[in-house]
């Protein structure tokens, strides 16, 4: 009798376990999870590198130094302007653009300064997420693979199709080190090296 209350027992608790009962992630999930958290601490930082952007038939060679310290960005770009480089600098409310000869513009946003003066449909805001290697949080993301590091190795949001090709060490993170951008209108590889963390 004991036992067929031990049984009867069992049975019911097994019974009464929640079908939506969140299953464990996967362990390449569990490590995404914890390389999100740390990137996303990671707000002072720099790095210098080479792009090469394509629009419609066009395309430029442009040599890029970005840094950030939090909300302040300074992003200096050198190449393909007769007039020498273009410094772009500013936060979330006002962006500046200023060229080596004092010629200055500005915008509420660092997308509209470049598509108003330089014709780019650069995804700037977007891109200090995906240069660290993270997703852009005001976008849903449509689709990501992650590696078995749980890094990631393509990420769709938006229409922007991100492919992270090579990442380097970073005080204990591994961050980008190229990356691949398409867009039905535009193109972008982009190298990076000299990663520095911290102020």
């Amino acid at each position: 009798m004991k036992q067929l209350l031990v049984v009867t027992s069992l049975l019911l608790m097994t019974a009464c376990t929640p079908f939506w009962q969140t299953k464990p992630l996967e362990p390449a999930e569990q490590l995404w999870e914890t390389r999100q958290t740390a990137l996303k601490q990671m707000d002072n930082w720099s790095f210098r590198g080479r792009t090469v952007i394509r629009q419609d038939k066009e395309g430029w060679n442009v040599g890029v130094t970005w840094q950030q310290q939090k909300e302040e960005f300074n992003i200096r770009l050198f190449g393909p302007f007769s007039q020498g480089g273009v410094e772009l600098a500013g936060n979330d409310k006002l962006v500046t653009m200023t060229f080596s000869d004092g010629e200055t513009y500005s915008a509420a946003t660092p997308e509209e300064l470049l598509a108003e003066v330089l014709g780019w449909l650069l995804p700037v805001s977007a891109l200090r997420d995906w240069v660290r290697g993270l997703p852009h949080a005001p976008i849903k993301i449509d689709e990501k693979t992650l590696d078995e590091k749980g890094r990631l190795i393509t990420l769709s949001q938006a229409g922007w199709q991100v492919e992270f090709v090579d990442y380097a060490p970073l005080e204990g993170n591994d961050v980008p080190a190229k990356i691949f951008i398409e867009h039905p209108q535009l193109s972008i590889r982009l190298v990076m090296n000299g990663w520095k963390a911290g102020k």
